[in-house]
């Protein structure tokens, strides 16, 4: 009988043990513990020069994520390929939080889709819209045109811009493929060069970032904005209707807006994620961070992880139904 009894306690101590190994596994099925992140300093990439305006936005808003993490948020410039270089990097990153970059979206996908890389946007792990820039189309003050109906009854309407690639030629392309407007691009024009050429009669029409020495312009009486790759009003210009007003909806949003979106490398966990998305939306509620981002004429317009991706896929789908139209207007130069 003494030998049962002490197999009895043998057997309970075991049930008791198998029973804490039971509760342990369950609280870590659970999520009980935190993730081990950030361990180091995060990486954050920038595929422009120093002193941008996306340079500079991403040091305002990483030193304030260096609070919120309790290590250094470290800009790192890595210039190349109007932006790619970078684009690379994080799209090769390890996937653990510890590096993210800021892109010119959807100048980004334009130059994928003319030049693969084998990057997919779609799977880079979002954390949200640092800045964002709205796109209008603006022309002389003394031209007599005002609508898309004005410009649809013209023969040959010259757009100054830079070169014929990049965001504001992917704009234009669509514009004048989505309005039915006959158009012919004047490159060479930067700057304050654009609103020269404007007044000298070079060309009629110019679109760019309605903001810094643009909105300038374009709020003094020499200038006039058509309108805004808005669907709603840009309080700085409230005059200028959107394209939604004017029955192009497929043009508004934030899609032809320039948009620094920041992502992670793909694969991120998401628990990792949600810890930089909470610290980079907590910086951008800081009355200093956005009083700094709005003194580099940029806006915050804060998304969420989800919204950003969402944003991302619109973009997407749009620069790949006209990037033949692109391609074309360019070689047809």
């Amino acid at each position: 009988m003494a030998r049962i009894g002490r197999i009895g306690r043998l057997g309970r101590l075991m049930l008791l043990a198998g029973a804490l190994a039971a509760i342990a596994a369950f609280g870590a099925a659970c999520g009980d513990d935190e993730p081990d992140f950030p361990t180091r300093d995060v990486e954050w990439f920038v595929g422009f020069a120093a002193g941008g305006g996306f340079d500079t936005a991403s040091r305002i808003i990483a030193d304030k994520m260096s609070d919120d993490l309790g290590v250094n948020v470290v800009v790192r410039n890595i210039e190349g390929g109007g932006g790619r270089r970078a684009v690379q990097e994080i799209a090769r990153s390890d996937p653990d939080g510890h590096a993210i970059s800021i892109m010119n979206m959807p100048n980004q996908i334009t130059a994928e889709r003319l030049d693969p890389e084998d990057v997919d946007f779609n799977e880079l792990s979002w954390v949200g819209r640092a800045v964002i820039q709205t796109y209008g189309l603006y022309t002389a003050s003394a031209n007599d045109f005002n609508t898309p109906e004005d410009l649809q009854g013209m023969p040959d309407v010259r757009f100054c811009l830079s070169g014929l690639a990049g965001h504001s030629f992917l704009v234009a392309s669509v514009t004048t493929e989505v309005m039915g407007i006959a158009w012919n691009p004047v490159t060479g024009y930067r700057g304050q060069e654009t609103q020269a050429g404007l007044l000298r009669g070079d060309c009629e029409l110019a679109l760019g970032p309605i903001a810094g020495t643009t909105l300038t312009a374009v709020q003094g009486p020499d200038f006039k904005v058509l309108w805004m790759y808005s669907s709603e009003r840009f309080g700085p210009v409230p005059d200028a209707p959107t394209v939604d007003e004017l029955g192009f909806p497929e043009l508004g949003g934030s899609k032809f807006a320039n948009n620094g979106l920041v992502a992670a490398a793909p694969g991120t966990p998401d628990d990792i994620l949600q810890i930089l998305a909470d610290a980079f939306d907590s910086a951008l509620q800081d009355a200093d961070v956005i009083a700094g981002i709005n003194n580099a004429g940029m806006g915050v317009e804060r998304l969420t992880p989800d919204e950003t991706a969402v944003v991302v896929e619109g973009m997407d789908g749009i620069v790949s139904e006209y990037i033949d139209t692109v391609r074309q207007k360019s070689q047809a130069q």
